[in-house]
Parts: structure tokens; sequence; C-alpha cells
């Protein structure tokens, strides 16, 4: 079992150690594979949870558990590992727990952008809300995404707006913009910002 304390913050380091002692110790209920590399070359880990011996894993109903999406978020990575922690140690104790691993699978990445984490957790810390990948991209541009580029020259930047009964805004008058909260009881006409579309566009 390894040494695991849930009132600190690891690095990737230490996190790759101890994800990769959990699945040496419980070989039966836990998988550990790469999803994918990072921008500066980290593997992004994900950890399989079930009992493989009730049956394969893509075979049950599963859970997607995720954390540290944004680089300061480090605290969801604790719970990841909280979570891994708990399924194992109360596998065979908790009736529940027990059924969950029996009947379900559990999909858990902890460090989901391992890079930027890396920066947050450094001995000097240079916080970011993302990826380190450096944007706009440096790479060759990709058919269909352009940068910097206004597409039909009108020299606005604009959102589609889309009839949604359970939207919560509602449309301007003039129809160029949103204008705050829809409120239900004056039977506003609500809508949902999404996409990119002219605002001169009637709903």
């Amino acid at each position: 079992m390894p040494e695991i304390k849930f009132n600190r913050f690891y690095r990737y380091a230490e996190m790759t150690r101890i994800l990769k002692e959990y699945v040496k110790e419980y070989p039966n209920l836990l998988r550990m594979e790469s999803i994918g590399k990072s921008y500066e070359g980290r593997d992004v880990w994900l950890v399989t949870a079930t009992n493989f011996k009730s049956g394969d894993d893509a075979e049950k109903p599963a859970l997607w558990v995720d954390g540290n999406i944004h680089a300061s978020e480090v605290t969801a990575s604790t719970a990841a590992l909280y979570l891994i922690h708990s399924l194992v140690t109360k596998y065979k104790k908790d009736e529940n727990t027990t059924r969950a691993l029996d009947t379900r699978a559990f999909y858990i990445v902890p460090r989901a952008n391992p890079d930027g984490a890396e920066w947050a957790l450094a001995d000097k810390p240079k916080v970011i809300r993302s990826s380190t990948r450096p944007y706009p991209h440096d790479e060759d541009a990709q058919d269909g995404l352009i940068w910097g580029e206004d597409m039909d020259g009108d020299k606005r930047i604009l959102l589609m707006r889309v009839p949604d009964p359970n939207g919560a805004w509602k449309a301007h008058p003039k129809g160029t913009a949103l204008d705050g909260a829809a409120r239900p009881d004056r039977n506003e006409r609500k809508v949902l910002p999404n996409f990119s579309r002219r605002a001169d566009q009637k709903l």
C-alpha cells in the first residue's frame, strides 16, 4: 500500500509513483495506462477501477472522473486519489463499494493537465489557467481553423442565439445582443448563447 496523505498536493513524479503502487497492490481492481502525452511530454494517466474477475470494464456501466483540468486546480487531483484509495481499501469491507466495483467500472484521470499543475506546484509557482502550450499555437494551421481573420469582413465577433425554453438569457429588442437574464414571470423569450452567427439574424 502506498504511503499517501490527503492534506497535501503531489507533484507529477510522486503522483505517478503513488498510482503505480496502488495498481501493484491491487492488480485485480486497478489498471493504469497512458491516454496521451501532454504538451511537455508527460503521460496523462488513466486508472481503471473495477473487479476484473467479475467482468471486463468495457462491458459494465461506467463513471468517468477527471481532475486538474485547469492548471492550478490541484485539489481535484487529491480528490481523485482519495476516490481510488477509498474504492480499493473499502472493497470487501463496505457493501456499497463492493457492489460498485463488482458491477461497475470507474475511469479516473487524476491529473488531466500535468504540465500546468507542475507550474502551479513548483518551488516558485507560476499560475496559469490552462495548458503550458503557447497560444496562438506555433504549429502549422489546421484546415478550417483560422487565427486572427475576420471571416465575413464585418469587424464584429458574434454569437449564435438558439431558442431554448430553458435558456437563461433574453435577446435584446433590436436583436443585436443578449440583454441579461430572462424572467419567466414576464414570459420573456429565452435563448442560449452558442456558436458563431451574425447577430442581426433573427431567431
